[in-house]
């Protein structure tokens, strides 16, 4: 930058030099809004709750093999206070048997004196779980709050067999006679939340003409469970899960539409967090008790599922049915609002809300300040 004094000497070009003073401005404010995203997005992965760290994996347990077992390390953060344990086995915390030939699931959790406990997939976590697929089965714990003071560290989804499984009298694992086939997901550190990688082409709508009552998406690339997954093609009429119902008219029902277990296609999922071999009769009495059923599901929904959007229709007749009433609002049938999943840069200053959660930060590879340049003077 020239010298001032020699600057005053010589006369000095005020409306050039304040063009400098404001380029100098303007890159200042870039920085710092910049830096500000970067620091938003480091904060929410810095003090999140959930596995923070460690090689932890789910599976039967030894001492005692009617139990289920964390071999090796798990670290975790509860309200801001990080915990760690190691090698810990424990009973089924529910008697939700899984009938013979037929799928359950159950979700891990751990509290902050190291106490593992599980939910199953039915409400009370107990009764037979009787789902027709592990997807079903899985999607289903969204219908269950999180135990508070707890935090997820894995899942079980199972295939009964034989007599069936009892919780804490039979071997959780394959290889006994009343289990088919089992899976166990171990929680990990989120590299990125689950959300959307790039925009979907078009938002969710009602099924093209003479689908009306299905529905339509555009492609989506998401991410779930911090793996990029193959992109999903569109689609113009595509049925919901299952035929579910609204039982009166002038109510409302509601679905989470999100992506399966696989990654590779689209599913929908009932304001009441349950999937399940018999259809689901919704009587929300207003389009806000939907809403909110729909903003429990979504909090609880298990970490490999990714949320696409949601549909909530009003009903205009007793009862309705989904994949055989329109939900485009003609022939008396139902209205269908459609809102699609917005995948937002974390603000350190909102405690509350729903969404998929923080997108990578938008900082750019170069500035678009002018860089001020004493060729100006």
């Amino acid at each position: 930058m020239p010298d001032p004094q020699h600057m005053t000497s010589r006369g000095v070009n005020w409306r050039i030099l304040q063009k400098f003073l404001d380029n100098v401005i303007s890159l200042g404010n870039e920085l710092r809004s910049d830096s500000d995203t970067l620091s938003d997005y480091v904060a929410r992965m810095n003090d999140r709750d959930g596995v923070i760290g460690g090689n932890h994996t789910m599976g039967v347990g030894t001492s005692d093999t009617t139990k289920v077992r964390l071999s090796g390390t798990v670290r975790y953060r509860i309200d801001g206070v990080e915990y760690s344990q190691t090698n810990l086995e424990a009973a089924f915390s529910n008697t939700g048997a899984v009938s013979n030939t037929k799928y359950g699931a159950w979700r891990i959790l751990i509290d902050k004196l190291g106490a593992i406990t599980t939910q199953s997939s039915t409400a009370a976590g107990t009764g037979a779980q009787v789902h027709e697929s592990a997807e079903q089965a899985f999607a289903s714990l969204a219908q269950l709050a999180i135990t508070a003071n707890t935090v997820e560290i894995g899942y079980l989804t199972m295939l009964a067999a034989g007599a069936g499984f009892t919780p804490n009298t039979d071997n959780p694992d394959s290889g006994h006679a009343n289990v088919g086939s089992n899976t166990y997901y171990n929680n990990r550190v989120p590299r990125i939340d689950n959300g959307f990688t790039a925009a979907p082409s078009v938002g969710l709508s009602e099924g093209d003409s003479g689908n009306e009552d299905e529905y339509a998406y555009g492609t989506i690339n998401v991410r779930t469970n911090s793996v990029n997954v193959a992109q999903i093609a569109a689609n113009l009429n595509h049925p919901f899960t299952q035929a579910d119902t609204i039982s009166t008219a002038a109510h409302f029902g509601g679905h989470l539409i999100i992506v399966d277990t696989a990654g590779t296609a689209i599913i929908s999922l009932p304001a009441t967090g349950i999937l399940a071999n018999a259809t689901q009769a919704m009587t929300y009495a207003s389009a806000a008790a939907a809403i909110t059923a729909l903003d429990s599901a979504q909090a609880n929904l298990p970490s490999i599922f990714t949320v696409i959007g949601r549909i909530v229709v009003d009903s205009l007749k007793s009862s309705f049915t989904y994949n055989t009433d329109k939900i485009d609002g003609t022939a008396a049938n139902g209205t269908g609002t459609f809102t699609d999943e917005v995948a937002t840069a974390f603000d350190r200053t909102t405690v509350s809300g729903t969404g998929v959660g923080p997108g990578v930060p938008t900082i750019p590879a170069t500035i678009s300040a002018a860089i001020p340049s004493k060729s100006l003077l």
